[in-house]
């Protein structure tokens, strides 16, 4: 049996709307949605104030209207034998 890598590329695009907490800037959720930065453990604010448990959220979010959409389109399929 050979062993082969399968690359596939789809686009597409997925808008969620989430809430979050007041003080948030949309810059700020474009970074936390990147990566949360994770505070020091001393004066943390609640747990759903941290960059961390929103970041969560945020993916947990996308990925299940991702399930939903399934609608992508296929770009393209690269093959190499291992």
């Amino acid at each position: 049996m050979k062993k082969f890598e399968i690359e596939v590329v789809r686009t597409y695009t997925t808008t969620i709307e989430v809430e979050l907490p007041d003080n948030l800037t949309a810059s700020d959720v474009e970074k936390i949605t990147i990566s949360p930065t994770i505070l020091d453990t001393y004066n943390r604010p609640p747990l759903k104030e941290r960059e961390e448990y929103i970041y969560d959220n945020i993916w947990e979010q996308i990925g299940e209207k991702e399930m939903e959409q399934m609608d992508t389109d296929f770009v393209s399929v690269k093959a190499k034998e291992l």
